[in-house]
């Protein structure tokens, strides 16, 4: 589980911004929060704010972290590191990034944090919680210099000369088979991820192999349970595979057709496509009858779910934690709702999975469906260019408070300020 990010001096956030998703002492709605030995972590974050505030720089922020730690042992010498600092004063432009994770994996916490520029890694480190206190695993300082404790050195000394100036330990070290680094790197790269539902061809073709792999028909299950809380007729569904030689098949497909397959060229002269079908039962001349159509054809909601399926089952499965940018977007409050509510139903949520997610939905603005630490707000100074992210409990509403109200009339910031009276036209 994630327990808290914190980023400084990236895109707009100049200043260091922590999303914590520990508990505060309020009692509300104790019975969603998931649990770390005598920790209570929250299952769901709500972030809200007004166009170009920043929230979709938080996501990044959480993305360009995860990629980095995921890509390091990929990157040959002196390639560029994928950060960029906030860039709107003389002095934070040519400063250094700093990243911090605090999490679980297998029932250990850890936390982790890196600093670096465009060019080097110039700080990192890794603790261990075996008490209240972390202990250290390794901490790397100028670049190149380590700090190892009597029971790291032995093994993380000998992986230092394999590391570069560009490249994290923490990916070094399990690349060489370190047991003191691998279950805090796996949770990077198999627990956590984020999701930009701005473009859903991407999303659902990044996700098409697990619906291809259901052989026990759960995800069709998990699917055809979604579409009916959401109203929609939809009976049934197929994936296929269509391979064709080439010259029966056109490889330039005009502008209004491209994206509505997934090419994929795979052997000399043959070309494959992917291909959702969908089953939709009418009433005709008084007789049930059913029509196929295109996943294609389907309205934007729709195609929604099919590619929030995959991805919410298995964190539901797996006890990941997924970020998703506008996960509203497309979707009917309701159902929007209803995803969210999965997350905070621990019979649903059995292994600790956690969602969050930015939003413009006020009508999730519902101290009955959210506890005051799972609401966050980011706000940008328009006079400097920096992004600030706080949670409602700083303002202590009450419970009986309409938050939803209190936001719109700007009570808590990160509202935007729409003037129409001095446009000309």
């Amino acid at each position: 589980m994630l327990i808290q990010f914190a980023v400084t001096n990236f895109l707009s956030f100049r200043d260091e911004m922590v999303l914590s998703l520990s508990t505060n002492k309020d009692d509300s709605h104790s019975e969603i929060l998931l649990s770390y030995k005598n920790e209570k972590i929250l299952p769901s974050v709500a972030i809200y704010g007004a166009n170009a505030a920043g929230k979709s720089n938080l996501h990044k922020a959480l993305t360009a972290a995860i990629i980095m730690i995921r890509n390091s042992n990929s990157l040959q010498v002196d390639q560029p590191l994928m950060v960029t600092p906030f860039l709107l004063d003389e002095k934070s432009r040519f400063e250094k990034t700093k990243f911090d994770f605090i999490y679980t994996n297998n029932g250990i916490k850890y936390q982790y944090g890196f600093v670096l520029d465009a060019k080097h890694v110039w700080e990192e480190y890794l603790y261990e919680y075996k008490s209240t206190k972390p202990s250290m695993i390794f901490e790397r300082s100028d670049i190149n210099k380590y700090k190892f404790t009597a029971r790291s050195k032995p093994q993380l000394s000998k992986i230092v000369d394999k590391n570069t100036s560009n490249k994290l330990f923490l990916a070094t070290a399990t690349s060489w088979n370190s047991d003191l680094t691998r279950n805090a790197y796996m949770w990077f790269s198999n627990k956590i991820d984020t999701y930009d539902s701005s473009n859903l061809e991407d999303l659902m073709f990044r996700e098409f192999d697990r619906h291809q792999k259901d052989k026990d028909d759960s995800l069709n299950e998990f699917m055809l349970h979604l579409l009916k809380k959401a109203d929609i007729n939809i009976s049934n569904f197929n994936y296929e595979n269509i391979k064709q030689e080439t010259d029966q098949f056109p490889f330039i497909l005009p502008p209004e057709l491209q994206g509505l397959v997934k090419q994929m060229s795979v052997g000399k002269g043959i070309l494959e496509q992917h291909r959702i079908v969908t089953a939709h039962q009418v009433i005709e001349n008084g007789e049930k009858r059913e029509y196929g159509l295109n996943y294609f054809d389907e309205s934007n909601g729709t195609k929604r779910l099919f590619t929030y399926g995959p991805v919410l089952k298995n964190a539901l499965e797996n006890g990941r934690t997924i970020i998703i940018d506008e996960i509203d977007n497309a979707l009917h409050p309701a159902m929007t709702k209803s995803l969210i509510e999965m997350f905070q139903n621990p019979n649903i949520n059995r292994h600790n999975a956690q969602l969050i997610f930015n939003t413009h939905e006020i009508s999730l603005l519902d101290l009955n469906l959210f506890r005051r630490d799972q609401i966050y707000f980011v706000e940008k100074n328009n006079q400097t260019g920096v992004s600030d992210l706080y949670s409602l409990d700083e303002f202590s509403p009450r419970k009986s408070e309409n938050i939803q109200k209190g936001y719109l009339q700007g009570r808590y910031g990160a509202m935007p300020v729409v003037n129409l009276e001095d446009i000309e036209w």
